[in-house]
């Protein structure tokens, strides 16, 4: 009886020491459960900057700018040598400004460009941050502090640091310059010095896209696939750019229906599942397959009700 009594009592903590941690749950994706575990550490303990910053990426993931923005800011008030908390806040800015005034624009190109460099600063092994002021000084116009000299030298430090992330910092300044042979033999650089890497190719197959140079992002994916065959998101990519631009769709259809069957439902967002129905839709709407073509439109839609691309070949 002792014994039975003294686990009753301490069964309430074993269950409490077994629940996933917030940090569990927002790698799981499952972000109201995340939410609601850091709001009641935060209420514990309303100095946790930890938990600001964890509320921050959560509303960053759900598309709560504005709130991602306050959170970030509380974590960098509470905790001002985190050199991640200074990062984050810039680029939670950096996507306010996207869609800001062109008044507000330059106050808040500004603080992006101080938090990464921020960043940087109490870190200059961290990679991201790096990477943020690359894009930045090679978009911003020069009264804003963009310079593409400056965006260099970010990329040299980056290539340091980890050659393959150099390359691609190179490859992005080659793009903004307009220098296609450039980004391709950069993005091939980057392949080389990480091989086992997705980043690479990713960025090579996207570019060919954006330049409707389909037979050739699909060698690129061709490439990741030989050597990473697990790699769901290639499959997708390669049925996607064969529906759009109408070349190896019998292949294209397999890739597609590969990843409705291969990717994880807790990981995968909604509007993946519905731009791959959507492009195989595409697919069966090019070889001559309406009934098919309809109901994977139907599909895109029940998935993701803003695709407006879906909904227009519906009513097609």
């Amino acid at each position: 009886m002792h014994r039975t009594l003294l686990v009753l009592i301490a069964l309430p903590s074993i269950l409490l020491s077994q629940s996933p941690s917030g940090e569990e749950l927002f790698t799981q994706r499952k972000y109201p459960e995340a939410r609601a575990a850091f709001e009641a550490r935060l209420k514990a303990n309303p100095a946790d900057a930890s938990a600001m910053y964890y509320l921050g990426r959560i509303a960053d993931n759900e598309n709560r700018n504005g709130d991602a923005i306050e959170w970030f800011e509380r974590a960098v008030k509470r905790e001002p040598q985190s050199a991640l908390y200074h990062f984050w806040l810039g680029s939670a800015v950096g996507e306010e400004a996207q869609s800001a005034s062109k008044l507000r624009q330059p106050f808040l190109a500004r603080k992006v460009k101080s938090q990464f460099e921020k960043a940087v600063q109490l870190d200059p092994k961290m990679v991201e941050p790096r990477m943020g002021l690359v894009d930045f000084y090679s978009i911003a116009p020069g009264v804003m502090g963009g310079s593409m000299d400056k965006a260099r030298e970010q990329a040299a430090a980056l290539a340091t640091l980890n050659p393959m992330r150099g390359h691609l910092a190179y490859a992005r300044i080659a793009m903004r310059e307009k220098d296609d042979s450039a980004v391709v033999r950069a993005h091939e650089a980057a392949i080389a010095a990480a091989p086992d890497s997705t980043a690479g190719y990713y960025g090579l197959g996207g570019f060919y896209r954006t330049r409707s140079r389909f037979p050739e992002a699909l060698r690129v994916y061709d490439r990741l696939l030989a050597r990473r065959g697990d790699e769901v998101v290639a499959h997708a990519l390669y049925g996607i750019v064969a529906a759009i631009g109408g070349i190896e769709m019998e292949r294209g259809e397999r890739e597609l229906k590969h990843f409705l069957a291969n990717a994880p439902r807790e990981t995968t967002t909604p509007q993946s599942f519905s731009n791959v129905h959507y492009r195989l839709g595409m697919i069966y709407d090019k070889t001559g397959r309406a009934a098919l073509a309809q109901a994977e439109y139907a599909e895109a839609v029940r998935w993701n009700p803003k695709n407006e691309d879906a909904k227009r070949a519906q009513q097609r």
